[in-house]
């Protein structure tokens, strides 16, 4: 089993919200709580008995709260999002949708909900399989004033995206920030990378009329372009080039590839 997202990795992503650090905050509501199950003490009793602050206790063992880490935690869990390996399909899903996020999506950087934006195959799209893959539930919005239709998971649409957000999807605005590509493509087995270049390429290649390469015309920092157009012909078997403005994928590369545009 592979540990793309664990349990602390998905806890640190709520640090500075609630508690400071939310790992220690779950690993005091584990001990607290299998504490007072297990002698049957209420909080202030197992306050003392762990030398916590019975205020946080209170909530926790009283009235039956949770750290938002934690309900995270265990939806994750639930979803298969934690404990997949790179031949499951809840990770093929998430591979999948790590790639919309770079290439027509995002994660917002005041909550961490993830939005998708539907392409140019409309309902042939991928992104549905890979959230069906993943096993997210959704809802499409098709009422946005000529702009392309939104795919907005629905339950835990928020967790989703901090767990995409570990795998390595950008958080926030793209053009603003100096990208790097998901680290756990680097040792990745061929199908794990052939399916992350080909959503990618679903979203942002561009074909023209009269010829029969493909361009991707990406506003980003020149490492990322260069380790994106490296990954590309890699899975290509060749026939990709960075140039000053655009990746080109030549005609044979882009038939390798199988990318309908």
């Amino acid at each position: 089993m592979t540990d793309f997202v664990t349990d602390r990795e998905l806890a640190r992503t709520y640090d500075g919200g609630a508690y400071p650090d939310a790992w220690e905050a779950v690993e005091q509501y584990r001990r607290a709580t299998r504490y007072a199950s297990k002698h049957d003490t209420k909080s202030g009793a197992t306050a003392s008995a762990l030398d916590l602050p019975r205020s946080r206790l209170r909530s926790w063992i009283d009235d039956g709260g949770a750290p938002d880490a934690v309900r995270a935690i265990e939806a994750a869990h639930a979803h298969g999002w934690l404990d997949c390996d790179y031949d499951d399909p809840e990770f093929t899903g998430l591979n999948a949708l790590v790639a919309n996020i770079f290439s027509g999506g995002s994660i917002a950087e005041e909550n961490y909900r993830a939005l998708f934006t539907l392409n140019h195959r409309g309902e042939d799209s991928h992104v549905f399989d890979a959230l069906e893959l993943a096993n997210v539930d959704y809802e499409v919005d098709g009422d946005r004033d000529g702009r392309a239709d939104e795919i907005r998971p629905t339950e835990n649409g928020i967790v989703l995206g901090r767990v995409l957000a570990v795998l390595g999807a950008p958080v926030g605005p793209k053009a603003q920030q100096r990208l790097e590509l998901p680290s756990y493509l680097e040792n990745a087995p061929a199908d794990v990378r052939e399916t992350f270049v080909y959503a990618y390429l679903e979203n942002r290649a561009v074909e023209h009329e009269g010829r029969d390469t493909l361009t991707i015309r990406e506003d980003r920092n020149r490492t990322y372009l260069s380790d994106l157009t490296e990954l590309i012909a890699d899975v290509a078997g060749g026939g990709v080039e960075l140039g000053e403005k655009y990746i080109v994928i030549s005609a044979d590369a882009a038939r390798s590839l199988g990318v309908v545009t």
